[in-house]
């Protein structure tokens, strides 16, 4: 049960209002002059069967509790929420508060040290960082926007600085800033290096990688885990690259930071960088969610090749998706780049060539099958059947028929055998199907120790969910939206977030305004797989669905007027009643025409 639903069970509606509202009783209901507008006749309706409350007057709305408390008391949804709880007695976090003053601590103090690595990369102690970075191409605005800096030698400066602030240095070492060493003295973990910030989703800084400027081994070190920060779980630059990911359906994937910033500062906003690691299953599905195709920029060295094998055969399985029970795979494409070159050498040489390299990527198995033959001994049996049992896995995932048929053919001919050898060899070739998968890849939920949402419940609105995952998919589909309000969803947490949507109009502004009780509902939709299938069906797909939330919200307040009228039999009714009788009834009826000409897209 989600903490919006336990509120709602410890908490009575009419009990709720009434410490606000006197309520007297009208047949099932209760009734009273709206708290919101000045009226003679009351018009103010709470119903203690729907735990709802409608004003049939001027204001012409209503909602649930959390509803009445943000406009009574005129406060957003986290702190309606935050004090509704109070009064029940329910933890609104399934975090400890300690946990997350901690975590925000962190957070804190990692800031502060980018706030100072950035101040002495303008020193004159920060010539030779400033140097290289010119060198490279990168100007003063990505310097700004990427928050570079430089730490000072010394192995002190940061903790004296630190120190100076009254900063909590437990804190700091805990970010990872502030390391023992062998005598027990506490030092700096990074000095003498050019400082690059890295961002978690929401724009925090959660660690930092730090190169080195005189040839010194190893030439990066990151932060090392600590709670807000796995570098098998972050891609750079995925808090910018986001909204264009979105926009390009597309996700570049390269090594580098300063392929990444080099990319960004000349308009090719879609890349990220999984920091020199090979790619993993968890930074995979951060992309998922926002890209029909992920392309793996990789460098034309064997290493980089055998990194990028080492990839695939990690993270192959968190490239399929399923939506509504059927599978739809990311495209994952290799795009390789000339030898000797990076991406950010290409970039700044030519944006034009960069952009053709990734272009033409080639499907990850004409990459693959060709790479994994290599690895192996063909000339024996023994590397033949190695070669098969790591690639016939991945065929056999493949939802198309027509594909796993291709594959199949190009393995066979790889491996110097006929397809009759091959299929003797390894059975039948048969459409994968959910039961005959490994347990490994049954689960279409990232491997992660995330606690359960605050507001995941099992009372899902598969529709509801269905437009907020599109218009989060594709933020510019807000265009479609119309006249439709918030009040059509009956999730509160689905309602927040459309109101949000509505807002804001981008989910960079929205992430910055979003209420932590709402984070986790937030993720679980722009990762979830509900959502049109493309780009070009969407908006039909959202409109559709739109529309059948409104004709249901409209049902309902036909339903609500009707209980209205029995409050006080034989009375005159209300003219606001009266209007809002007339008006549902004009409304659901255009919406009914609506659906009737514009059938639902498929």
């Amino acid at each position: 049960m989600s903490v919006v639903d336990d509120i709602r069970d410890k908490l009575d509606i009419v009990e709720v209002i009434s410490g606000h509202v006197p309520l007297r009783k009208a047949g099932r209901n209760f009734k009273a002059r709206c708290p919101f507008h000045t009226e003679k006749t009351p018009s103010f309706t709470v119903s203690p069967e729907r735990q709802t409350w409608r004003c049939f007057g001027a204001c012409a709305t209503g909602g649930d509790i959390f509803n009445f408390v943000m406009r009574k008391d005129n406060v957003e949804f986290g702190e309606a929420l935050r004090r509704l709880a109070d009064t029940a007695g329910v933890e609104v976090s399934t975090r400890p508060k300690e946990q997350v003053d901690r975590d925000e601590a962190l957070f804190r103090v990692n800031q502060e040290a980018a706030r100072y690595f950035n101040e002495m990369l303008k020193s004159p102690e920060g010539r030779a960082a400033l140097k290289y970075l010119n060198d490279r191409g990168i100007d003063e605005k990505a310097i700004e926007e990427f928050q570079l800096g430089y730490s000072p030698r010394g192995r002190d400066r940061l903790r004296t600085h630190l120190a100076t602030l009254d900063a909590n240095l437990g804190h700091a070492a805990e970010a990872g800033l502030l390391r023992s060493d062998d005598e027990g003295n506490v030092r700096d973990f990074f000095f003498g290096r050019l400082m690059v910030p890295i961002l978690d989703r929401r724009g925090r800084v959660a660690g930092f990688g730090g190169r080195s400027l005189d040839g010194s081994n190893p030439k990066y070190i990151n932060t090392a885990a600590t709670p807000i920060f796995d570098k098998q779980a972050t891609l750079y630059a995925l808090d910018k690259a986001a909204s264009a990911i979105r926009e390009h359906e597309t996700a570049v994937i390269v090594e580098g930071y300063m392929d990444v910033i080099a990319a960004h500062q000349n308009e090719r906003k879609n890349v990220v960088a999984s920091m020199g690691t090979a790619l993993t299953e968890r930074q995979v599905y951060l992309v998922r969610s926002l890209a029909k195709t992920v392309v793996l920029a990789l460098d034309a060295d064997a290493a980089g090749q055998e990194a990028t094998l080492r990839s695939l055969e990690a993270s192959w399985r968190a490239m399929e998706r399923r939506r509504f029970g059927q599978r739809e795979e990311v495209a994952l494409r290799i795009a390789v780049l000339p030898e000797g070159s990076d991406p950010d050498d290409i970039i700044r040489e030519s944006v034009e060539a960069w952009d053709e390299i990734v272009k033409s990527a080639v499907p990850y198995m004409d990459f693959v099958i060709p790479a994994m033959a290599r690895r192996h001994d063909l000339s024996t049996p023994q590397g033949k059947g190695r070669a098969a049992e790591a690639l016939m896995p991945i065929i056999v995932s493949m939802g198309n028929a027509f594909e796993q048929d291709r594959y199949f053919g190009q393995l066979a001919d790889s491996l110097g055998v006929t397809r009759e050898q091959l299929q003797a060899s390894i059975g039948k070739l048969r459409p994968a199907t959910r039961e005959r998968r490994p347990a490994s890849a049954q689960s279409n939920a990232p491997p992660s120790s995330t606690t359960v949402s605050p507001l995941a419940s099992g009372e899902r609105e598969p529709l509801e969910e269905f437009v907020l995952a599109a218009l989060l998919h594709w933020p510019e589909l807000i265009e479609v939206v119309g006249d439709h309000t918030p009040d059509e969803f009956n999730r509160t947490e689905n309602r927040e977030l459309f109101t949000l949507l509505l807002a804001t109009g981008t989910i960079d502004e929205l992430q910055r305004r979003l209420d932590e009780s709402l984070l986790d509902h937030f993720t679980r939709l722009t990762e979830s797989d509900i959502k049109p299938t493309t780009r070009q069906s969407a908006p039909k797909a959202v409109e559709h669905a739109l529309t059948r939330l409104q004709q249901r919200y409209l049902r309902d307040r036909q339903a609500e007027i009707v209980e209205s009228l029995e409050l006080e039999p034989g009375a005159q009714l209300p003219q606001e009643v009266k209007d809002s009788i007339t008006s549902v009834n004009s409304k659901l009826k255009e919406s009914y025409l609506v659906g009737v000409r514009e059938k639902p897209h498929r």
